[in-house]
C-alpha cells in the first residue's frame, strides 16, 4: 500500500466521499499547474501524489511550452516537459500558452506542440506585456487554427477592482480578459467552445457576463470557494456548461472539489461537472490524435 492510500482519518466517518467514490466520479482536472518551478519532472512527481490520492483521472497542463509571463521565451524545461506528455499521455494532456499580441509565434507554436505534437489544446495567460487582449481581431488567427484543430481553448479571465472611476476590471492588467472580452470574442466564433478560467475572478458577476454565450464554458478553479457558487451557476448556465479545474498544487483539491460537492446537485449534474463536460469538449482532438477519452 503506498502512502497516497493511508488515510489517518476514515473519510466516511465525516460524510466525505472515499476515494473510491471519488474515482466513480471519472474527474478530470481541466487547470493543473503541475509543470511549474525549474525541474518539471520534479513537480509533475510531487503533485502527482496528490492527483492520485483524490482520484483524479485526468489533468490538462497549462504551462506547456513557455510561461505564463512570457510564453514565447525558452525556459530550458521544454523537453522535459515533453517527455512527461509522451510518458504520462494516458493521464496528463497539455495545452501550450499562446499571447493574443503575437498571433503568429502563437500559430508556429500550436503547428509545433499540437498539430505535430502531444499537446491537446491553449492557454491565454493574464498579463501586462501589451494592450492585446483575447477579444482584439489579432487575435483571430489563433482561434482559426485552434477550431480548425478542434483543440481546447483556455481563457484566464479575471476582473480586478480599480481604476477611476473604480470598476471591475478597472485594475486589470492591460492584457489580461476579462468575461466580458471572452464573450467579444466567442459572439465571432459560436461554433468554438471556449473555457472561461476563474469564473473571472468574481463569480457572481462572471457567471452573468457570460450566461448569453452558449459557447462559452464556466470553470470555477482559482477563485475563491465560497458555497452556493456552483448552485447559482448551475441556475443560470445549466450543469452542462461548468467544468472542474483543480489548480494544484497552488489550491487545494479538497478545497476544490467541494466547491461541486457543497452543491445542491443530482448525481448526473455532478459527472457533468467533474468530468463529462471536459471529455465532451476534449472529445473531437482527443479522437483525431487517437487518445482514449
Amino acid at each position: 500500500m503506498t502512502d497516497w492510500q493511508t488515510f489517518s482519518l476514515n473519510p466516511a466517518d465525516y460524510g466525505l466521499p472515499s476515494r473510491d467514490a471519488l474515482r466513480q466520479l471519472r474527474i478530470w482536472d481541466g487547470h493543473y499547474h503541475g509543470f511549474l518551478g525549474s525541474d518539471p519532472l520534479a513537480q509533475h512527481a510531487e503533485t502527482m501524489h496528490y492527483v492520485e490520492r483524490m482520484g483524479i483521472e485526468r489533468v490538462f497542463a497549462l504551462e506547456i511550452g513557455g510561461s505564463l509571463e512570457k510564453p514565447f521565451a525558452p525556459t530550458g524545461i521544454e523537453a522535459q516537459q515533453r517527455e512527461i506528455l509522451e510518458r504520462d499521455g494516458h493521464r496528463v494532456s497539455g495545452l501550450v500558452c499562446v499571447d493574443p499580441g503575437e498571433p503568429e509565434q502563437s500559430v508556429e507554436k500550436m503547428v509545433n506542440w499540437i498539430r505535430q505534437g502531444p499537446c491537446v489544446g491553449i492557454k491565454y495567460a493574464g498579463h501586462g506585456r501589451h494592450e492585446f487582449r483575447v477579444s482584439h481581431p489579432k487575435n483571430d488567427a489563433i482561434i482559426r487554427l485552434a477550431a480548425d484543430l478542434q483543440a481546447i481553448i483556455y481563457v484566464h479571465t479575471w476582473l480586478k477592482v480599480g481604476g477611476s472611476p473604480r470598476t471591475p476590471g478597472g485594475s486589470n492588467l492591460s492584457g489580461e480578459a476579462t468575461p466580458m472580452d471572452l464573450v467579444t470574442l466567442a459572439k465571432r466564433f459560436p461554433d468554438v467552445p471556449f473555457i472561461c478560467g476563474h469564473t473571472g475572478g468574481d463569480w457572481e458577476l462572471g457567471i452573468r457576463a457570460i450566461q448569453s454565450q452558449p459557447n462559452i464554458f464556466l470553470e470555477f478553479a482559482g477563485s475563491d470557494p465560497h458555497s452556493g457558487a456552483v448552485d447559482l451557476a448551475v441556475r443560470e448556465l445549466g450543469a452542462e456548461r461548468i467544468v472542474w479545474g483543480g489548480h494544484g498544487p497552488s489550491r487545494s483539491y479538497a478545497t476544490e472539489l467541494s466547491k461541486v460537492l457543497d452543491a445542491d446537485l443530482t448525481h448526473e449534474q455532478r459527472l457533468q461537472i467533474l468530468g463529462g463536460n471536459l471529455r465532451r469538449i476534449a472529445g473531437p482532438i482527443f479522437k483525431k490524435k487517437g487518445y482514449k477519452v
